[in-house]
């Protein structure tokens, strides 16, 4: 039996239950809609023509998902800011989401003292701490998350909560049309993934499993476009955080003018690196081309190419569908890196020192 067949093996590195987070996204779907359809947003908020997301890490994973997954669809650009600061450009008509799933992260707190001098459009996404207590005091609209579907406690895994929140936001605002029917199409598609990809599909007919098996030891690089870049992303920070393992993510079509005449030195790296495509019958003719060109310049170039097309109709439900085979595939990365997938002491210790 292959140590990814065996769930009981899993046990004794995941003492947090990521698995069991990445198993429950479809709830954290359905009972984030249930926390955080009852928002009530002043009416100034229909007066926001662009969005600015103050988030860090997994925090701010769900801006990326929404920009991409919904960019047909939203009437309103999106601009994710990873740092303390908030732009220059950002005004009385601008729309600010300050997300923070621990509501205590320090970069996120610093722009929250700044912002309300920019704008008064200006909502949270959190589960409490310090951000729950400074929207409560400045009568700033929250969605507080209850993560009770996310028992790992990690904000990476507990994705679904985080673009849930988000996207009530952005309904509330006016930016974005999203129907319970939308949440409800996530959630099945999130269901179909979990028989595809969990532990009850054996490693001879799951595909996460097999890229596990596949990319241990590798570097990995993620290559996504049109409404799959954001779960590319997504994908990246899970094997970082989650595998340990280094991923890069670019976009297609923009890395075809720089990226494939990298692929050439340090030899010693372009040996040990996967590049995995994901690639979409719904991407543009022009762009479904390119993966298929890019595919056979990787291997002209001798470098170990995978192909993953997600499952969907919809640009949403294929979204949500890598979204779910990289949670599973990182997870079964750390089962075979010998780690617990929780456990982030680099960063943990990077933190303890910048107190």
């Amino acid at each position: 039996m292959s140590l990814l067949d065996n769930r009981e093996s899993f046990k004794k590195l995941d003492t947090e239950d990521v698995f069991g987070s990445i198993g429950s996204m479809d709830k954290q779907i359905t009972h984030g809609w249930e926390q955080s359809e009852s928002l009530e947003l002043p009416k100034r908020f229909e007066n926001a023509e662009n969005v600015c997301v103050v988030g860090m890490g997994g925090s701010a994973l769900g801006s990326d998902f929404i920009s991409a997954a919904f960019g047909g669809s939203l009437s309103a650009p999106i601009y994710i800011v990873n740092d303390y600061i908030i732009p220059a450009w950002v005004g009385k008509n601008t729309l600010v989401i300050l997300s923070s799933y621990s509501g205590n992260t320090e970069e996120v707190v610093a722009a929250a003292e700044e912002v309300l001098g920019k704008t008064d459009l200006v909502a949270v996404v959190t589960s409490g701490g310090k951000l729950g207590d400074w929207a409560e005091k400045n009568s700033i609209p929250a969605v507080v998350i209850d993560p009770k579907h996310n028992p790992s406690g990690q904000p990476r895994i507990g994705i679904g909560y985080g673009i849930v929140g988000q996207m009530v936001i952005l309904a509330k605002a006016g930016l974005l049309s999203v129907t319970k029917e939308d949440v409800q199409s996530m959630a099945l598609q999130m269901k179909r993934s979990h028989a595809e990809y969990g532990d009850a599909a054996e490693e001879d007919k799951n595909k996460a499993k097999q890229l596990a098996q596949n990319i241990k030891e590798s570097l990995v690089v993620l290559m996504t476009a049109e409404h799959t870049t954001g779960a590319g992303h997504i994908f990246q920070n899970q094997l970082h955080e989650t595998s340990k393992q280094l991923a890069a993510n670019f976009k297609l079509p923009e890395l075809n003018h720089h990226l494939l005449e990298g692929m050439s030195h340090p030899k010693a790296v372009i040996e040990k690196m996967v590049c995995v495509l994901v690639s979409s019958e719904l991407y543009n003719k022009r762009n479904q081309k390119r993966i298929e060109v890019t595919k056979e310049v990787l291997e002209k170039q001798d470098i170990c190419t995978e192909v993953f097309v997600p499952m969907g109709k919809t640009a949403l439900e294929q979204a949500v569908d890598v979204v779910m085979f990289a949670s599973y595939t990182t997870f079964y990365l750390a089962m075979l890196n010998n780690i617990n997938p929780a456990e982030i002491p680099w960063v943990d210790y990077f933190k303890e020192q910048m107190k």
